[in-house]
């Protein structure tokens, strides 16, 4: 069997042993000696492990040295995380560089403090002041430094808090009040970094080779040496290493980390394959086309990695608002000094701190909700594309492959000239049988469904841009647009009324002519997403106010379908460059605009509208453009967007107004005498540690996407 060399860097790994240390269904927590090793890159082992087949969640404790994995709880992926772990090399694990911060925060100054606080008493007095001393002096000289490089800030009041208990001769309290300000930033930066950990486990690493056939061989190369055009091998278990075409196999393939589709999908030749995708059985062999940081993985990945470090204005002005309440706080606490004379009192104020849940709420909410949107197939590129998808009062939508599937339909065959409905499609269908445009499919498709079939006798000349000929006996048969009729001599105004119904109706019409006589209409169109309309009523109902389309179609066609989906301005017969004069009209109209597209020439209007949307299937130039990109082809998915984002600006909101109050009633408690330091602290922190706690569990989607 060849051995597993995701997780091991490419080098054939020897069994190391592990300990079992605790089991429960769909649980294990396993000892690894080797995770104490200083430098270990704890995010990127954690992110390997959790591309293991079964695994939900992972938990790296190297302190502990110990891991704790969730998982589905099958044998099967019991026996596969014991052997991926048993053969991973820890001389081949990913280290930080040096000089890198450490990974995590640490527990270790809690227990410290906490064995002080237990030994303070029945130590000599000296001693004990001397110890406290040394375990509150990172604070006390943070402050200072705060002082100097920053001003007043966060860190000058609690270094004061602090010193202000061992000024009163409490060295006792100080302590305690340390250890409840450290034990505070511990949970508090726990729940930052679980918040963007949810984003950085979808960073997945590329593997470390990859199975390339060259020269008659198949080899291992290093990932980085595959080449576009390789045939690269991929097993059941096994991660997709590259975007390209399946040229042989089939397999069952779990794209759930690109698209958000939970169901595996089957792959067969003519398929497109996807990096990042996992095959859950058989075997593929995949022509690259796109390779290393070309790849959907890598390109999603440099994308999260960019919106990680993208603030929203709401956080700016979250942070600003931060820094003014410190000053509020220390006009708060000179007031309480001057009328209490209390230093005690002085120190409970410093601890009632507004600037913390203010600051860090805005973050973890806007990290929570990205990673809720990718797991739902939306790629949200940061912090101010959720502000200004919320903001939006007005969505534009181009139609063709955005409110429509970019499929047509034959909805409607019309004979004129005595011929039956079958003769006239199955003589249309003759003619189109070679052809690969969208009318053609729609027209032989239909005939295929009744089963209708003609033969031709003579060859089909094609007239691009006009239609089709062909000879029937001893009579040209013509198939296609108006202009081509009356250019070759046919006069169908005689059907006028028809014809002008079927545009009415917002079809698209082909024209039929046998002999030189009008023989038949047809009347297309383009295929509307099933849940095109439902999506409209969602973006109503989430307070846009103004839904527009855009389109090159005929007048008459586009008003029919804008009318069917409620929409308030249809703008038709559109060049490429008139998307973004539209937009620009509306913009001087003071509206706040969302643009979804997906074509090459959508790209200007999705680069120029205040958020772009990219549908699953646009053009790479389109998908670079937007500031939301969607890998799920369902119209759904931009009402879930905007519904999450409005979540996520509501938590803001709402936790803001509760830091304000529940620091206010501290304040106010604090400033009359009736909570101590270690009391204060332990309600500031306490609660800003549950508005965080709140920001994560309540962001991204409230319900199950309905997908149609």
């Amino acid at each position: 069997m060849r051995p597993d060399l995701s997780l091991t860097g490419g080098l054939p790994a020897r069994i190391h042993p592990l300990r079992i240390a605790h089991e429960t269904p769909g649980r294990l927590r396993l000892k690894l000696p080797w995770l104490v090793r200083p430098g270990l890159d704890t995010e990127a082992l954690a992110r390997a492990l959790r591309q293991i087949r079964g695994v939900t969640s992972v938990r790296l404790n190297p302190q502990a040295a110990s891991v704790i994995l969730g998982h589905d709880g099958t044998a099967a992926t019991r026996a596969r995380i014991l052997d991926r772990i048993g053969r991973l090399d820890p001389d081949q694990l990913p280290v930080h560089p040096p000089g890198a911060a450490a990974a995590g925060p640490s527990a270790a100054p809690i227990v410290g403090r906490l064995a002080l606080l237990a030994t303070l008493p029945v130590l000599p007095r000296p001693l004990g002041r001397a110890l406290v001393l040394w375990a509150i002096a990172p604070r006390v000289l943070g402050g200072l430094d705060a002082l100097v490089s920053k001003g007043v800030s966060v860190e000058v009041l609690d270094a004061l808090a602090v010193s202000l208990g061992v000024a009163r001769g409490s060295f006792g309290t100080a302590l305690t009040t340390d250890l409840m300000m450290e034990a505070g930033e511990y949970l508090e930066e726990t729940t930052m970094r679980q918040s963007g950990a949810l984003l950085q486990a979808l960073l997945m690493p590329n593997p470390a080779t990859a199975r390339v056939e060259r020269a008659g061989a198949v080899l291992d190369l290093p990932f980085d040496q595959v080449a576009q055009g390789d045939i690269v091998v991929v097993q059941t278990g096994e991660a997709v290493p590259v975007d390209g075409l399946v040229i042989a196999g089939a397999a069952q393939v779990n794209e759930a980390s690109i698209t958000g589709e939970s169901l595996a999908v089957t792959k067969e030749p003519g398929a497109l394959a996807i990096a990042g995708s996992t095959l859950e059985s058989g075997r593929l062999r995949i022509r690259a086309e796109q390779v290393g940081m070309q790849t959907t993985t890598a390109r999603i990945a440099a994308l999260i990695r960019g919106a990680l470090d993208e603030r929203s204005e709401t956080e700016k002005l979250a942070g600003a608002q931060a820094n003014r309440q410190v000053w509020m706080t220390l006009g708060l606490g000179a007031a309480t000094l001057a009328v209490t004379r209390d230093l005690r009192r002085l120190s409970s104020v410093f601890l009632v701190d507004y600037a913390c849940p203010i600051k860090l709420s805005a973050p973890v909410a806007v990290r929570a909700t990205m990673s809720a949107a990718v797991a739902r197939g939306i790629l949200i590129k940061g912090g101010p594309s959720i502000e200004k998808l919320s903001a939006a009062d007005t969505f534009v939508f181009d139609k063709t492959g955005t409110l429509t599937e970019g499929r047509l339909d034959l909805c409607e065959v019309l004979p004129l000239d005595g011929q039956t409905e079958a003769e006239v499609l199955a003589l249309a269908a003759a003619l189109e049988r070679q052809a690969q445009h969208p009318i053609a499919r729609a027209i032989c498709g239909a005939a295929r469904a009744r089963g209708l079939a003609a033969d031709l006798s003579g060859d089909v000349t094609v007239e691009v841009g006009h239609g089709l000929r062909a000879e029937v006996g001893e009579r040209a048969v013509l198939l296609g647009a108006r202009h081509f009729m009356a250019r070759e001599g046919v006069d169908f105004s005689p059907h006028a009324a028809r014809i002008e119904a079927l545009a009415e109706a917002g079809k698209m019409t082909l024209y039929l002519a046998i002999g030189g006589r009008p023989a038949a209409l047809f009347g297309l169109r383009d295929r509307l997403r099933a849940d095109a309309r439902e999506t409209a009523d969602r973006l109503r109902r989430a307070g846009v106010t103004h839904l527009v389309m855009l389109t090159g179609d005929r007048r008459a066609r586009a008003t029919a379908l804008g009318r069917d989906l409620g929409f308030d301005a249809v703008h038709a017969e559109l060049r490429p460059e008139d998307k973004a004069e539209i937009l620009a009209r509306l913009k001087a109209e003071g509206r706040q605009i969302a643009f979804v597209g997906d074509g090459i020439n959508d790209a200007p209007a999705l680069a120029s509208a205040g958020v772009g949307i990219a549908m699953a299937q646009g053009a790479d130039i389109a998908r670079a453009a937007a500031d939301i990109t969607l890998s799920e082809d369902r119209i759904g998915a931009v009402a879930d967007a905007r519904e999450a984002c409005d979540r996520a600006m509501a938590i803001i909101r709402t936790n803001t107004t509760l830091a304000l109050a529940i620091n206010t009633g501290l304040f106010v408690a604090a400033s009359s005498g009736r909570l101590s330091p270690v009391a204060a602290s332990l309600l500031h922190n306490g609660s800003t540690f549950a508005l965080l706690l709140h920001a994560l569990a309540q962001a991204g989607f409230a319900e199950s996407p309905a997908r149609p």
